[in-house]
């Protein structure tokens, strides 16, 4: 294969490297980026078009048996796999909340620090220069919006396959359809994408939705569509980010596992229904006496008409009879009186599965600090998916002229442990180290917008000069005020940092 330097083959049926597949390789990134022609302002990006044949979306539903069915092997099943967690991810208020808090687990805060520089030669200004130019890139990007949803995608599917539409003013990244995507070759540790390009047999009528490397290669596939059915689309525009790492051939949702114990739950609930609906039923018994010679004692015509009159008028919930015998009471109720809530216990039971604590969505009885501890085991498995995304984004930013000798690092930072990063970085700013940066982003601040508020507050509003702090007991001395004392002491504990004896002790105060 030529032009293949500094990259990494991987085993995959679903895609057969060629050496035409990365014939665009030398391409300039110059002519890749600036596509006035098709793109005058690439602050919009054409999804679908509503006044054409726009197809809708198609679920599948799949039983349980068949989810089993799946796993037994999800590598022939993949696509399969990938249709029900997506069906699931919609119906199932469970699964997608699980989801949704593990994506949460990542502010993607990040930080742009130098990269290879010699600081004894290095020209400041020059710098300075570059630096900026990198900041507008990365804000042109949109971080934490866009990668958010890779993020959730991944976290659900395993495999976000993105390619970009890149500006000057804008980036827009545009997921690809997975069914027609595959890993094939590693470079410089981020994944390549290899397209299945018989996509727009089918669906030609959106080729020009994608930027323009699609249509010059589909119409590659079209002069040989033996040899250029699978072709690998340009880096760095074009990327992948896989969740499991470990296993490349194939993608495997993370919490496809679960699958099985979301239908237990859907199950115990209409079993609760059909239980609750046959404890509201009730029966009328009529009972028609027969005297010592075996003759009803009253007229059975009669009887007959007083238990019509009685069934015209019950509710559809209580049914009557007409017997000349009497009859037990009949009820659907069950006495163990230690009959447990099944949907309770099969949502625990979920949760217990995906490694996280159920107390985190249903809090009864939880610790605080073993829920603190169980949220930071949780958040490694975000944290190693924004880790593939900032290889992802420096391999993007190395190939810019002015981006070469800088990096992206994001932080291991959540709204669940913010507090606790900020104080980290506080305090080494207080030492002297150079992480004024990393505690501004670790407070939602990124790199830009903390140099403009610092020159709009300082040089523009002039803040720093025109305010005073707001009087305090930590500012005023012990003869400034007589309620001073009232606040004095040491200030509370965060929940998070109580020993549970501590935690009983707050709230019997």
């Amino acid at each position: 294969m030529s032009n293949t330097k500094n990259k990494e083959i991987v085993v995959s049926d679903g895609a057969i490297p060629n050496s035409n597949s990365v014939h665009n390789k030398n391409m300039s990134l110059d002519s890749m980026f600036h596509m006035p022609q098709r793109f005058s302002a690439m602050n919009k990006l054409i999804l679908r078009d509503l006044n054409g044949a726009a197809s809708s979306p198609t679920f599948y539903l799949y039983s349980k048996d068949k989810i089993t069915e799946f796993l037994q092997n999800p590598y022939t099943n993949e696509k399969n796999i990938r249709n029900a967690v997506i069906y699931i991810y919609s119906a199932s208020s469970h699964f997608r909340r699980l989801i949704q808090y593990f994506s949460s687990l990542s502010d993607l805060a990040y930080v742009v620090s130098p990269h290879k520089i010699d600081t004894s030669t290095a020209k400041p200004q020059s710098i300075r220069r570059n630096y900026t130019k990198v900041l507008n890139l990365l804000s042109s990007m949109d971080i934490k919006n866009q990668f958010a949803k890779v993020l959730t995608v991944c976290l659900r599917e395993d495999v976000f396959y993105g390619t970009m539409w890149v500006n000057t003013d804008s980036v827009i990244i545009q997921q690809l359809p997975s069914d027609y995507c595959t890993v094939a070759i590693i470079e410089d540790n981020v994944l390549n994408v290899s397209f299945d390009f018989s996509y727009f047999d089918s669906n030609a009528k959106y080729l020009e939705t994608y930027p323009p490397e699609f249509k010059v290669k589909y119409a590659a596939y079209q002069k040989d569509r033996t040899n250029m059915k699978w072709q690998e689309l340009d880096s760095p525009t074009s990327f992948a980010i896989k969740c499991n790492n470990d296993i490349l051939n194939y993608a495997v949702p993370p919490f496809v596992g679960l699958l099985r114990e979301i239908y237990d739950i859907e199950d115990y609930k209409q079993l609760k229904l059909t239980k609750t609906e046959l404890e509201n039923y009730a029966m009328l018994v009529m009972t028609l006496g027969i005297n010592d010679e075996g003759e009803w004692e009253m007229d059975f015509d009669k009887a007959k008409e007083f238990w019509r009159n009685l069934d015209s008028v019950l509710p559809e919930e209580i049914g009557s009879i007409l017997t000349p015998m009497p009859i037990n009471k009949i009820s659907f109720e069950k006495n163990n009186v230690g009959d447990t809530d099944t949907i309770s216990k099969a949502e625990q039971n979920l949760f217990t599965a995906a490694g996280v604590s159920s107390l985190l969505f249903n809090n009864e009885k939880a610790s605080a600090n073993a829920l603190s501890l169980s949220i930071k085991a949780d958040q490694a498995l975000t944290y190693g998916i924004v880790k593939n995304i900032e290889a992802a984004i420096n391999r993007f930013l190395h190939a810019q002229s002015y981006g070469k000798n800088f990096k992206v690092t994001f932080l291991d930072c959540s709204p669940f442990n913010r507090k606790e990063v900020g104080d980290a970085y506080i305090k080494a700013c207080q030492l002297g180290m150079p992480m004024i940066s990393y505690y501004c982003a670790s407070q939602g601040l990124a790199q830009d917008e903390m140099d403009c508020m610092n020159f709009l507050e300082d040089d523009v509003l002039g803040v720093k000069e025109r305010f005073t702090p707001l009087q305090s007991s930590s500012t005023l001395s012990a003869n400034s005020s007589k309620d001073v004392t009232k606040d004095a002491g040491r200030e509370e504990k965060d929940v998070d940092e109580l020993t549970e004896s501590g935690e009983q002790t707050r709230e019997d105060a």
